[in-house]
């Protein structure tokens, strides 16, 4: 009788390690480097905001000679160009901090954004 309750404990004890193993292989396939394929900067306060960027790993690892062009975050009905040229990605690239100011805005106002690796 023991025998039987040993062995029923053991199967048991299988079966939990097989769910918990089917369970792992099902999360998603997130991974810590998925967090690092981009980051948002914040920028400097200008009439009384910031706004944001985001700015993707691969074109600092590959630079397009285009350079990168988007629009920052929409703040207070209001986005500004933000630009960066393929030799301002390939500093960053190399461990430059750089200061990138964006378009004039409403108001005649703009913001700078401090881009760095981050990984």
């Amino acid at each position: 009788m023991m025998r039987k309750y040993i062995f029923r404990l053991d199967l048991l004890g299988m079966l939990v390690v097989v769910l918990i193993a089917a369970g792992s292989a099902c999360k998603s396939s997130t991974s810590a480097d998925d967090v690092l394929d981009q980051k948002s900067f914040t920028s400097t306060s200008s009439q009384s905001h910031t706004h944001e960027i985001t700015v993707l790993k691969n074109e600092i690892e590959n630079p397009p000679s285009s350079g990168m062009t988007r629009a920052t975050s929409l703040v207070n009905s209001h986005q500004h160009s933000f630009s960066m040229s393929q030799d301002q990605l390939r500093s960053v690239k190399n461990g430059d901090r750089l200061d990138i100011e964006t378009g004039v805005g409403p108001g005649d106002h703009s913001h700078t954004f401090t881009i760095q690796k981050w990984w």
